[in-house]
């Protein structure tokens, strides 16, 4: 029996391979109907899928990076069609998320799309004054966001951005003081980064969160703390293993709940994307998003 598929593309996400792998799904799912809706700037699909779009949908098909992903999963949660199975396909130039699922190839994704089986993940709300957002891959706040924002403009040296981006940033060794709390534990004191995770990996294959399940409701937060920039050096070549977290310069802890203030309006990175601000507060939405796994 034929699908529906919603494609929403993204044709200058990281590898720009959005287009081709289009393609090769209409050739390949030749009795399948592809609705395709092409992403015009940041934040497109948040403001313009609406119910209309999602009508008679089976699944809706991400074709571009995890940026595009954040923008995708908002829009269906806006619209409060989480309940339909979402597929990342590996068109951008981290692909954080599928890493975590090893489908690092349109071969690799296609196939999951042809099995269809389905399993529903844990989903991060951040809640700020004035916004909210969900998330699914990741939160960063000082040093992370730094990264993210270089990396942003390193665009077009391709995946080997985030690997530049992280050792010119850490050069500086910026750092802030922090009011934290994990649940029931407070903090305050100076950080060089705190990064929020629902997935195991960020960026480009980073094993930042080793322990992180998609299913286990909880978010896993690593706390640095200020400290030596030959510290830090030490410390980064250990995050493609997931060794980094027993380094004695950070905690590794697993919560329901993070809240955090400071005295500046520091900006977030959310799945890639430079939005939001400090302070802010996170919580798990258990098992809310179904993706084709």
């Amino acid at each position: 029996m034929s699908k529906k598929y919603l494609c929403t593309l993204n044709p200058l996400s990281g590898t720009h391979k959005a287009q081709k792998m289009l393609s090769a799904l209409r050739k390949d799912f030749k009795d399948d109907v592809f609705i395709v809706l092409e992403s015009k700037s940041a934040g497109y699909f948040s403001r313009f899928i609406d119910q209309i779009i999602l009508t008679d949908i089976d699944a809706v098909l991400v074709l571009g990076g995890d940026g595009t992903m954040h923008d995708v999963v908002n829009a269906l949660h806006i619209n409060n069609r989480l309940d339909l199975p979402i597929l990342l396909f590996p068109a951008g130039s981290g692909n954080a998320f599928n890493h975590d699922f090893n489908s690092l190839t349109y071969q690799k994704a296609s196939d999951r799309l042809r099995q269809f089986r389905t399993m529903s993940i844990d989903l991060m709300k951040i809640e700020m004054d004035n916004h909210s957002y969900i998330s699914f891959n990741m939160i960063g706040w000082g040093l992370i966001n730094d990264i993210s924002r270089l990396a942003e403009e390193l665009r077009w040296l391709g995946p080997p951005r985030y690997t530049v981006s992280a050792f010119f940033q850490m050069l500086g060794n910026p750092s802030a003081r922090l009011k934290v709390e994990l649940d029931d534990i407070k903090y305050n004191e100076e950080f060089s980064f705190i990064l929020i995770l629902n997935t195991k990996h960020t960026g480009k294959g980073m094993k930042m969160a080793p322990m992180a399940d998609l299913q286990d409701g909880l978010l896993d937060v690593l706390l640095v703390r200020k400290t030596a920039l030959s510290n830090l050096l030490k410390l980064f070549p250990k995050i493609y293993s997931g060794k980094h977290i027993h380094s004695k310069y950070l905690e590794y802890r697993q919560v329901k709940s993070i809240h955090v203030e400071s005295e500046y309006n520091q900006a977030l990175t959310i799945d890639g994307e430079i939005k939001g601000s400090v302070p802010f507060k996170v919580t798990v939405l258990p098992e809310k998003l179904i993706v084709i796994a």
